[in-house]
């Protein structure tokens, strides 16, 4: 992997100065202070350069991108729009129709340029053709991880450092099934990510923003569904999305919960993970640490289910992964708010009354 271990320190010796020198003030950031919350820019920027300076210097950098040219401006260029409309917002609100209109068009551009799911592999080996729903299942990919990155960057130094971590994965196994130019682009987002990290720790001296965490949202899904082909052509797409636990599940459980409470499900609120672990008393660093401790396990989780590819011991995995999400969601309250919540209340009280 020494082309991957030179892009990702590449892509931190970029990203470190230019989140350094990102000055500019943008809106008002959660502790009532303008400070730089336009990371995006610093991320993107680390990620470009340290491919054209690797193409630049490496004649196998320089064959990889060759080679796949078309697919890969169409990628970063997705990728930019995504991160210059986020900028925008850190700039000023945009209404979320505005944003997941754009995130839609993205990911619609690099579905035509080829980043497709077709048919995935299953724990256990079997398959699923997507046919017609291939478009709908990997455009929705995309829009998910896109915007559950933003959802977990809420505290300090948690999305970019979580980013960091699951690249740091997904390049690992797409080194690993052949993929060279996906580990290498997932290895720049990697670096560019950790040369944000250190500014972004507590207290925060630089915010990621919008621009940075749906980058790094749509980046994330765009390689994950190009980098985890088999050698038959399928995607498990399992893989990516165990690595990908934390934010998922944070997404998933935020749209459960304000159904269930009779919310709009795009609405902002304060119920996240991170909210309620700040709520029970846990210092900003320790909040931190144990976000990234739960992103490690998943990532853990993602190498085994790997390792054991088509085999019963992905299945395995998996239902152990599944039980640590359910033990997460009851660990931090979120079956006793789903319980107690609006319509259950409701539904609980209908039934009631007919037993009577």
């Amino acid at each position: 992997m020494d082309i991957e271990l030179q892009t990702a320190a590449v892509a931190l010796c970029v990203a470190l100065p230019l989140t350094f020198a990102l000055r500019l003030p943008t809106k008002t950031g959660r502790r009532g202070e303008q400070m730089p919350r336009i990371g995006g820019l610093s991320i993107l920027g680390g990620f470009v350069a340290s491919i054209l300076i690797m193409a630049l210097f490496s004649d196998e950098a320089r064959r990889l991108v060759g080679d796949d040219r078309r697919e890969f401006l169409v990628l970063v260029a997705c990728g930019a729009v995504v991160c210059a409309v986020g900028a925008r917002d850190d700039f000023k609100d945009l209404d979320w129709r505005y944003k997941m209109s754009t995130h839609f068009l993205a990911a619609l551009g690099i579905y035509l340029a080829g980043f497709r799911i077709g048919e995935t592999t299953l724990p256990g080996g079997g398959t699923l053709a997507l046919g017609w729903m291939d478009p709908v299942v990997s455009i929705f990919w995309v829009m998910l991880i896109t915007n559950s990155i933003n959802l977990i960057d809420g505290r300090d130094g948690v999305a970019a450092g979580v980013a960091a971590l699951v690249s740091s994965t997904m390049s690992y196994i797409a080194w690993d099934l052949g993929h060279d130019l996906i580990a290498m682009l997932f290895a720049a987002l990697a670096g560019a990510s950790l040369g944000f990290v250190p500014l972004n720790l507590p207290q925060a001296k630089r915010f990621l923003g919008d621009s940075g965490a749906y980058f790094l949202g749509f980046m994330i899904a765009g390689l994950s569904i190009a980098g985890f082909v088999d050698t038959t052509g399928r995607v498990p797409l399992y893989i990516p999305l165990v690595a990908l636990g934390l934010p998922v599940l944070d997404t998933g459980v935020a749209f459960v919960r304000r159904y269930l409470d009779g919310r709009h499900p795009f609405k902002h609120d304060a119920d996240h993970f991170h909210d309620r672990m700040e709520r029970a008393g846990y210092s900003p660093r320790k909040l931190t640490l144990v976000s990234y401790a739960i992103t490690l396990l998943f990532c853990a989780g993602a190498l085994l289910a790997h390792t054991w590819y088509k085999s019963a011991g992905s299945a395995i995995v998996g239902l152990a992964v599944l039980a640590f999400a359910v033990a997460l969601i009851v660990l931090f309250g979120y079956g006793t708010s789903f319980w107690n919540s609006a319509r259950v209340s409701g539904w609980r009280g209908t039934a009631a009354g007919q037993d009577l």
